[in-house]
């Protein structure tokens, strides 16, 4: 918009247009095609029980449990905040606004529920610690700790991450990494001079609408590798290049492979497993009926295995 010349009166603000609402939720089929990248799969709900689960096995070989959970349907009452410990709670209260806070409040007692169902555990009785960088040797990639009355099962890898109202878990049997943003509404492509040198030359060839799609999707797949190895974003996202939509998604990078992962509507996301096989964006995704975790909403709950 060309700046308004002296002496000419302020244009009238307009009113910020309503986000979109989630979608209703839909039955989705029990096996169904990973969509393309642009495409949106149809939410479903998944059915709340009033107790965890006496069981539930981490997914086994390369597969992945991802957990969605929509902070707006969530409230956090005090028997949620009771599960969370001390640290937690301490930086809840550290943010400024409401909204931010209970995002963190529900981003983190969500990931005590799901957890503690893989472990037959209570979601307050488990102990969170961080592994070293492996490369600066910094407090790095959150892990399950040995917890009195936890149990004999191995503790899952997982990663947490939240963008927007949108919380994203992801839980298999060796380290893995997940990362949520939601699509800008502006210009982005500033960012791209962040990613590798071979993915920013291949989003700068694109025509704008485009090019803007590819750097988040850049940026989804580079965190979630940082989060699978545990370097984190402190260390850049331009350590290897990760693919553009078109590329294959299941693509080898330090060490992992990242996949795109099928998202809510204005959000993009993406998971990286370590040592994983290497396999094309169109592999089969099951989407199971799983059960919820303790006291988890009926709406805004999905469950996927990729």
């Amino acid at each position: 918009m060309a700046p308004a010349r002296p002496g000419s009166p302020v244009p009238p603000v307009h009113a910020v247009p309503a986000r979109r609402a989630v979608p209703a939720v839909d039955a989705v089929p029990t096996r169904r095609a990973v969509p393309p990248v642009h495409a949106v799969p149809a939410r479903r709900a998944v059915p709340a029980v009033d107790a965890v689960p006496a069981w539930r096995a981490v997914p086994a070989g390369d597969v992945v449990d991802v957990w969605w959970f929509d902070t707006r349907t969530v409230a956090s009452g005090p028997a949620g905040l009771a599960e969370l410990d001390r640290g937690e709670r301490n930086r809840a209260e550290a943010f400024l606004f409401p909204a931010d806070r209970h995002r963190f409040q529900v981003a983190h007692t969500m990931l005590r529920r799901v957890l503690a169902g893989y472990l037959g555990a209570t979601p307050a009785g488990l102990l969170f610690g961080r592994e070293r960088c492996p490369r600066c040797g910094a407090a790095g990639k959150p892990v399950l700790l040995p917890a009195p009355g936890r149990g004999p099962r191995a503790a899952p890898s997982f990663s947490l991450a939240h963008s927007g109202d949108m919380v994203v878990i992801a839980v298999a049997g060796h380290p893995v990494g997940v990362d949520v943003e939601t699509e800008a509404a502006g210009c982005i492509c500033a960012l791209a001079q962040a990613l590798h040198p071979a993915d920013a030359a291949r989003t700068a060839r694109l025509a704008e609408p485009e090019r803007h799609d590819a750097i988040i999707t850049c940026w989804v797949r580079a965190e979630a590798v940082l989060k699978c190895t545990g370097q984190g974003v402190g260390h850049g996202l331009g350590g290897a290049p990760v693919g553009t939509p078109g590329q294959a998604a299941g693509i080898g990078v330090s060490g992992c492979t990242v996949r795109q992962l099928p998202a809510p509507p204005g959000y993009r996301a993406a998971v990286a497993l370590a040592g994983a096989r290497a396999r094309p964006e169109t592999a089969s995704t099951s989407l199971s009926r799983r059960r919820a975790p303790a006291n988890a909403p009926a709406e805004g709950v999905i469950m996927t295995q990729v």
